[in-house]
């Protein structure tokens, strides 16, 4: 029995590690290459963007100054937090939103569809990604690089839960926003979220409770970020907005965990 287990294991452990690297049966490996000649021209896409990645039609864009990795990883991030919502990735799709990855170098008004945004100092020093139609987070966030001023929490998983709200569960639930407004209205009536990001608003509310959801919120800041930060903490602290979020997302096992922690070899 002993032979048996040790000739199992690698075996199991090599199913495994294909089934995490996308190599599903039938479902070749995700890869990245240079913008479709369709797209670019469908989309109208600036130069700007010269790799892509998709996600099931979700496309996945970049300058050339964006490793591969980076990418691959914002796929795998998407992957899990809709792995049982095709229906929310199909509206989403529909819509021609589109994902966009900044080097460390690049700014947020260097993504040409925010190139407009003013004043471009402010949103440059503020904002590293922005959830929406074009969804952004920076590199360095991604694969927890050196100087990612984001290191205790996933700035993708914030962002792109904007990006099922506003586009994807809007449209394939109408009643889901009401339901979002009550609830962020009733804890905030409660006391709840004071001195937090997530009393802002409900969009606010929604993303940063989805990230303590999947275990990747900041550690408390004053004024930004409380205590509840994992998805244990949330579920004891406002248990409604919860049981929304559980329900969105079909009791996902799924919890974030970090690149450098995932992939060792690449700290």
């Amino acid at each position: 029995m002993m032979l048996q287990r040790r000739l199992l294991v690698p075996f199991v452990v090599m199913i495994a590690l294909s089934v995490a690297a996308g190599a599903r049966c039938g479902e070749p490996a995700p890869k990245v290459t240079e913008v479709p000649k369709d797209l670019r021209e469908s989309a109208k896409l600036d130069p700007f963007n010269q790799k892509y990645t998709d996600y099931k039609g979700y496309p996945i864009l970049s300058s050339a100054k964006v490793s591969d990795t980076a990418l691959l990883e914002a796929r795998f991030l998407i992957s899990q937090m809709l792995a049982d919502r095709d229906d929310i990735l199909k509206a989403i799709v529909k819509g021609k939103c589109r994902f966009t990855v900044m080097a460390p170098t690049e700014m947020t008004t260097d993504v040409p569809e925010h190139r407009n945004m003013t004043p471009k100092d402010y949103w440059d020093k503020r904002a590293r990604g922005l959830g929406g139609k074009i969804t952004s987070c920076g590199e360095e966030n991604l694969l927890n690089l050196k100087g990612d001023r984001y290191r205790e929490e996933n700035i993708l998983i914030h962002e792109f839960a904007h990006c099922i709200h506003n586009f994807g569960l809007r449209l394939v639930d109408p009643k889901f926003d009401g339901r979002l407004r009550m609830i962020f209205t009733r804890s905030i009536d409660k006391g709840l979220w004071k001195d937090t990001y997530a009393a802002t608003n409900a969009g606010e509310f929604w993303a940063e409770c989805v990230q303590s959801y999947f275990d990747c919120n900041n550690l408390p800041n004053k004024g930004v970020h409380n205590d509840i930060n994992t998805r244990v903490k949330l579920a004891r602290y406002d248990p409604e907005v919860f049981e929304l979020i559980d329900e969105v997302f079909k009791q996902s096992k799924w919890r974030y965990i970090r690149y450098d922690q995932r992939k060792p070899q690449n700290r």
